[in-house]
């Protein structure tokens, strides 16, 4: 490495030929009649001016530049990069390259950068030419202007440097790739929104900026490793109250569901397990009690803390019903407003779960299985089973309090409780 007189740091880090492959893209899009001419005249012209760059003294390369014709000026530009050469020798096709600065040059040296984002002295030439006309051919707006004065002084490099002005701005993201002449698909473009998502995610005002559904297309996108590296920050910067159903949603699909399937979760802390598990018990209620009118979601959703899981039947012909887990009973509720039923949870288990996963079960109508699962027997076999039954009849206040005297008695283990 080497402190330049400008005061950057430069690394000789990059690989030499990957900016080589940039620069033909960018040639073929940006194709002009200069870079023909340039093409044509570079095997005669470039040895002989790379040759006096090297042996010039660096306070004299300004005023020969002046003297340059076009074409040369065009050699040295569509030549760019020259990672063969010595470190000294770049950094004096930069000085020669600002002094010869037009717009058109800018937009080429952009084109490049959007895909070799990280080169040493190509972030160096673009400092230089700043100055010149701030980058007239992007053509930016006040705010754009400012995030690209902030960047251009970034010590870990311009592109890194714009990750603030796509983390703070109050733009959509498209808006602002737009005001940078940023193409779509291009690395600097795939750089930039996957660290704004990391730095971004964390905070509500950028997803209500980016949008649900804008920001759920953007994780897909990506493989495993770095979407999950992703849900960490957005996970666990919340609780399961204030998670984004849509993001959520996308989760679970992607990662499956962690009470059936954790292999894929390990990457969370424990405490947004916990709430992404606490989200799923939540929509799982929320989905089921959908357009009831005796608030029974209202109701449940008091005992969040309390429920270890919910699950429904979900095949051919099943009822519309809900086991709701506590630890030491279970509740099932259906789809129809009228009476559940409370069961000890290990009884529970053996004898009417069991039920819904026989042949037997799966070849009645849905009348007769919603019948099998409102079983009375106070045990079967030994087990504890039937506790008690309770409707969810007249107003929300009358059937509510009643659950609740019943509620705190079997949460405290009284399974006895009876009130006539």
């Amino acid at each position: 490495m080497q402190m330049d007189n400008d005061g950057y740091l430069y690394h000789y880090t990059f690989p030499p030929t990957k900016l080589r492959a940039a620069r033909e893209v960018v040639e073929h899009r940006y194709g002009d009649v200069d870079k023909d001419n340039a093409r044509r005249l570079a095997p005669y012209r470039l040895p002989k001016l790379l040759e006096f760059i090297r042996r010039t003294p660096t306070d004299e390369l300004e005023t020969w530049a002046v003297t340059l014709k076009k074409s040369d000026v065009m050699v040295l530009l569509y030549q760019y990069p020259y990672p063969d050469e010595t470190q000294d020798t770049q950094r004096k096709v930069n000085i020669v390259l600002s002094k010869r600065f037009t717009s058109s040059m800018g937009r080429y040296l952009w084109g490049l950068f959007s895909h070799d984002y990280e080169h040493v002295y190509l972030q160096d030439l673009l400092r230089r030419v700043y100055p010149v006309d701030s980058y007239a051919f992007l053509n930016p707006g006040q705010d754009t202007r400012e995030a690209l004065v902030a960047a251009l002084s970034n010590r870990s490099g311009i592109a890194y440097g714009l990750i603030p002005f796509f983390t703070t701005s109050k733009k959509h993201s498209k808006e602002l790739l737009k005001s940078l002449q940023i193409k779509e698909d291009c690395p600097i473009e795939h750089f930039l929104l996957f660290e704004m998502l990391l730095a971004g995610l964390q905070y509500d005002v950028f997803i209500r900026r980016e949008g649900e559904a804008s920001i759920q297309r953007k994780l897909e996108k990506y493989p495993l490793e770095h979407y999950q590296q992703l849900m960490k920050v957005y996970l666990e910067a919340r609780t399961y109250e204030t998670f984004h159903g849509v993001i959520l949603e996308e989760a679970i699909k992607r990662l499956h569901d962690p009470r059936e399937r954790m292999v894929d979760w390990t990457f969370l802390s424990e405490k947004a397990l916990s709430d992404v598990k606490r989200w799923l018990v939540v929509n799982e209620l929320r989905k089921f009690f959908e357009g009831d009118n005796n608030r029974r979601f209202e109701y449940w959703k008091r005992y969040l803390h309390y429920i270890d899981n919910v699950t429904q039947l979900r095949g051919n012909g099943d009822p519309k019903v809900a086991f709701i887990y506590f630890r030491q009973f279970v509740v099932v509720e259906f789809g129809n407003i009228g009476s559940a039923y409370f069961y000890h949870r290990e009884g529970f288990d053996n004898w009417i779960l069991s039920r819904t996963t026989s042949h037997n079960f799966r070849r009645r109508s849905t009348n007769v299985k919603e019948s099998l699962l409102k079983e009375t027997a106070r045990t079967m076999r030994g087990d504890p089973l039937f506790i008690n039954k309770e409707g969810h009849f007249g107003y929300y206040e009358t059937w509510s309090r009643k659950f609740t005297r019943h509620m705190q008695e079997y949460l405290a283990g009284n399974f006895d409780y009876s009130e006539g």
